[in-house]
């Protein structure tokens, strides 16, 4: 993080701060390939320029308290060639977001988002120009009576990107053009308030759920709208109810155009381009009721069977949801450390432990630190188990408590064999524990010598066994056992 002038911030390293920070810093620039991320800021009022070709994100944590982002003056402006995420989708009251400025252009993927819960989500963009070219998500955890609102009054709105709604309203309040998309997903509407003004037909509604609606207000010049995906229940309507006349139906459906016309009060009308293929007896009028638009009685109609095209056209991308990814520093965050101390008596004491970086219940950040216990030198108790070779052939199974300290040495023991030889052989078990009791060695013998006399003159050692090892993780994973006499 560094600041090139009094003026300006910029960003040129992964970059993390929790807390409250004030952004009175002018200009911000994230530069490509590092993330600046804030943390439980309640208020974060940009006042200069924004300009990202990294990752900016601004999020709350707090089940309660959510954000309030704004960008303010006339000439300032926000470019977007990265990722922004102003997420509040964790608190139950309402965000705030109030981007404002001469300009506004996003390139890259841009996402707003909060919960619905409670109060009235402002989420808005009036920069006097608006150009989308990327991906825009705007979130709810559910539907609330805040509207989403794009561009500034008798300014037009360029979308050649996508436009992503969950459990929103898009209020349209300004001319729309270009070929992009806006895909109402989840329970979402787009209500296409101001008909008096251009709605290009090149730009796709898509309605990806069965809950999302559109709504246009109804006047006596009609546009008309393409919708895509249009069926499963998917209410179209207008913000007055329909009403048949003499000779003029409160709708009608175009089966080579594709084009289904509602009429209100007779002459006040919107047309929608739904596609072809659609079955005339599945339509029919019905209520909108989605929350944060004004009920209008019998004001829409519905197709209950399924779209004759459905899925995604090819004006729209895959909308993601909020967040993206993790937000840095976001979650609770766990490392080792080491520190010295220093005793009353001048020596030098050497800690470890693990620090927790965490929030609680209300989203307050903490930090807790966990020693690691000192390591001692108390013996660990475990069971072993061997077997011995009577003199009579006969093979005994024992099993013994001991409780030394693990070790790893090397021993080397001897065997009878049936014709009276003597095998001498050496090893060095793995994580085998030093046994509580001493047992007299046996030297090394050569190959035919007297066998000296065992440490158990009444049986005759033999190789190799198996051994009960302790789960505990400070004892041995593994424990092999040798038959013979062995002194450790």
């Amino acid at each position: 993080l560094s600041a090139s002038s009094a003026l300006a911030l910029e960003v040129t390293e992964d970059t993390t701060e929790v807390g409250t920070i004030s952004l009175d810093v002018g200009d911000i620039t994230v530069d490509a390939g590092v993330y600046y991320s804030i943390i439980n800021n309640a208020l974060s009022a940009i006042v200069g320029n924004l300009d990202v070709e990294g990752s900016f994100y601004i999020t709350s944590t707090s089940d309660l308290i959510a954000l309030t982002v704004t960008l303010d003056g006339v000439i300032n402006s926000i470019v977007n060639n990265g990722l922004v995420s102003f997420n509040s989708a964790e608190s139950l009251t309402a965000p705030t977001y109030q981007l404002a400025g001469i300009s506004f252009e996003n390139n890259g993927e841009f996402y707003l988002g909060g919960d619905g819960s409670v109060g009235v989500p402002i989420m808005a963009i009036t920069s006097l120009t608006f150009n989308n070219n990327g991906l825009m998500v705007f979130y709810q955890n559910q539907r609330s009576t805040g509207v989403v609102t794009l561009g500034a009054p008798a300014a037009t709105i360029h979308n050649n990107g996508q436009i992503c709604l969950y459990n929103e309203i898009y209020q349209q309040t300004t001319a729309v053009d270009g070929t992009g998309c806006i895909t109402a997903q989840a329970d979402s509407s787009v209500f296409i308030s101001n008909a008096l003004v251009p709605f290009a037909q090149t730009q796709t509604i898509y309605l990806e759920s069965d809950t999302a609606s559109v709504r246009a207000t109804a006047i006596s010049t009609p546009q008309t709208f393409t919708v895509a995906n249009f069926g499963n229940g998917n209410i179209i309507g207008l913000d007055i109810p329909l009403v048949t006349l003499p000779g003029l139906s409160s709708y009608s459906y175009d089966a080579t155009s594709g084009i289904l016309t509602l009429r209100g009060a007779g002459l006040l009308s919107q047309k929608f381009d739904i596609g072809t293929g659609y079955d005339t007896t599945l339509f029919s009028i019905t209520t909108d009721p989605g929350l944060g638009l004004v009920s209008v009685p019998l004001g829409a109609v519905t197709y209950s069977g399924p779209p004759p095209t459905p899925g995604q056209p090819d004006a729209c991308q895959a909308c993601k949801p909020l967040p993206p990814t993790a937000t840095p520093g976001a979650e609770p965050t766990e490392y080792t450390t080491t520190f010295t101390t220093t005793e009353p008596d001048g020596s030098v004491e050497t800690e470890s432990g693990v620090v927790l970086i965490s929030t609680d219940d209300s989203g307050s950040w903490f930090t807790t630190t966990s020693l690691f216990p000192e390591s001692t030198a108390e013996p660990t108790e475990y069971t072993t188990t061997f077997t011995t070779t009577e003199p009579d052939g006969s093979v005994e199974t024992e099993s013994e408590p001991s409780n030394a300290e693990p070790t790893e040495y090397t021993t080397t023991f001897a065997t009878t064999e049936p014709d009276g030889s003597v095998e001498t052989e050496t090893a060095t078990p793995a994580s085998v524990a030093k046994p509580a009791t001493t047992v007299a060695a046996k030297p090394e013998t050569t190959a035919g010598a007297p066998a000296p006399e065992a440490a158990n003159p009444e049986t005759t050692a033999v190789p190799s066994v198996s051994a009960v090892a302790p789960s505990p993780a400070e004892q041995p994973s593994s424990v092999s056992t040798f038959e013979g006499a062995a002194s450790l």
